[in-house]
């Protein structure tokens, strides 16, 4: 039996703000690196055999803090980037219903193949992440491994390890630098914890965008 313990990147001044940020390089806020810090108190006692995490500054940055001074080698990957949004980044929700009315209602629809002018769909990000987690849980089915990523992909990982339909992508919320536990085995993965913020307790938490 393996583990997966998964987290999303610390907060960004941009997810503060509403804005959207997809394959946008945003560095960690202070509050998001103050989150890193508990999560890596929480993972202290924690043995990690490998970690991955996308390539992204905010999650890249939330990984090393998380392993603090532990020479645990990381795996940084383009496979683990939250969805593209496309012309939508670094605009908030009001912004791009202003500049963009034609897609703004589009956006909002549970459809797996909508996505804004050079984005990703969902069916398509679902795809990448699902190669991905399926690669590592497969490498590492009996070792603990921590994977850092994005929210909306993040969610496309788990419910690919979960074998979930695709459409269980909208039924998931995951906050910055919560603690997702997935037990693995060579035929199954079960779920033993999701979306756990109790080591940030009292740290005020913005959405992904």
């Amino acid at each position: 039996m393996g583990i997966i313990y998964i987290t999303r990147h610390g907060e960004t001044e941009w997810n503060a703000e509403g804005r959207i940020q997809g394959h946008t390089d945003v560095p960690l806020s202070d509050r998001g690196r103050e989150q890193a810090q508990m999560l890596s108190r929480r993972l202290a006692k924690v043995q990690i055999d490998a970690t991955y995490s996308s390539d992204l500054a905010r999650a890249a940055e939330t990984a090393r803090v998380a392993l603090g001074e532990r020479d645990i080698p990381i795996t940084f990957t383009e496979e683990l980037r939250e969805y593209s949004k496309g012309v939508f980044e670094g605009l908030t929700e009001a912004e791009y219903r202003e500049a963009y009315p034609d897609l703004y209602e589009p956006s909002l629809e549970n459809n797996l193949d909508f996505a804004p002018p050079n984005g990703e769909t969902i069916r398509d990000t679902s795809a990448r992440l699902a190669r991905i987690v399926q690669r590592v849980k497969h490498a590492h089915l009996d070792e603990n491994v921590l994977l850092v990523g994005h929210g909306g992909s993040l969610r496309a990982g788990i419910v690919s390890l979960l074998d979930l339909p695709l459409e269980a992508n909208w039924k998931f919320a995951m906050h910055n630098c919560s603690l997702t536990v997935i037990y693995t085995y060579p035929d199954n993965c079960v779920m033993h914890l999701y979306n756990d913020t109790s080591h940030i307790s009292g740290v005020v938490r913005a959405w992904d965008r």
